[in-house]
C-alpha cells in the first residue's frame, strides 16, 4: 500500500525515524574509525578545531554522497540499514522523508561526536535530533541564497537548544512534516519523485545540514 505525503502523521515520522536512526554509541564507534585514519595519516590524535573540522568534512562528505544515492526507495535497502523499516511501516514515496531525515541524523550524530564527547549518550542524541531536524526544515522552508539560509539555521538551532528536550522534538517533526509535505505538492516536482526530488537536491541539503552542524558545535555561530 503506497501512501502519501499528506497522510503522514508527524507523530508516525517521528518514530520511524528514531526507529531507523543510529545509536551514540554506534556514533563513536564510527567516529573512532575516523580518529583512527586521522593517527594514522597525520601521526597525531585529531584535538585541535581544524583537525576536528577535517574528520567533520569527511563524514559530511559521506552522508552528503549517501543521501544523494537514496533517491531511489527501491535500491536503498540494499545501502542503508534501517530503510527496509521504513518502507514496511510507511510505504511508498514518504519513505524519501524518513530516509533524508535517517541519514541527516545520523551524520549529526557523528559529528556530535566528534565535537562533544564528554556529553551523555541522551543529550548526543538530542543535540543531533536538533540540529538535524532545525536544520533541515529551516533550508526547505526559506527562500534565499544558501549561505543566508545556512545562518538563518544556525541561529534557529541555538534557540531550539533552550527548549525542553522532548517538545523541541516533537516541535520539529511537525515542522519538517508540514514543510516537506508542502514541497512535495509544489508543481515542480515531478509526480511519483516523492520528497527526495533528486540527487543533486539531497546532497546539497545534507551538505548545508552538515555545514550548519559544524557551525553550532564548533560554537562559530555570528
Amino acid at each position: 500500500m503506497n501512501h502519501t505525503a499528506e497522510e503522514l502523521e508527524p507523530s508516525r515520522l517521528q518514530k520511524t525515524v528514531e526507529t531507523i536512526t543510529i545509536t551514540p554509541e554506534a556514533a563513536t564507534e564510527l567516529v573512532g574509525g575516523y580518529r583512527a585514519t586521522f593517527k594514522a595519516k597525520f601521526e597525531r590524535e585529531p584535538e585541535s578545531l581544524e583537525d576536528k573540522r577535517k574528520i567533520a568534512a569527511k563524514i559530511i562528505g559521506r552522508y552528503s554522497k549517501l543521501s544523494a544515492a537514496a533517491g531511489a526507495v527501491t535500491a536503498a535497502p540494499s545501502v542503508i540499514p534501517g530503510i527496509g523499516t521504513a518502507i514496511a511501516v510507511l510505504g511508498g514515496g514518504v519513505t524519501d522523508v524518513a530516509m533524508a531525515l535517517k541519514l541527516q541524523v545520523d551524520m549529526c550524530m557523528c559529528l556530535v561526536e566528534v565535537y562533544e564527547t564528554e556529553l551523555s549518550s541522551e543529550d548526543k542524541k538530542h543535540l543531533a535530533f536538533t540540529i538535524a531536524l532545525a536544520g533541515s526544515a529551516e533550508q526547505m522552508a526559506t527562500k534565499g541564497g544558501k549561505a543566508a539560509v545556512q545562518k538563518i539555521a544556525e541561529k534557529l538551532v541555538y534557540q531550539y537548544l533552550k527548549g525542553p528536550a522532548l517538545a523541541t522534538t516533537k516541535q520539529l517533526f511537525k515542522r519538517v512534516s508540514i514543510t516537506f509535505t508542502q514541497k512535495a505538492m509544489a508543481k515542480a516536482i515531478p509526480a511519483g519523485v516523492g520528497v527526495a526530488f533528486s540527487s543533486s537536491t539531497n546532497y546539497v541539503l545534507t551538505t548545508v545540514v552538515g555545514k550548519v552542524a559544524v557551525a553550532v558545535l564548533a560554537k562559530d555561530v555570528k
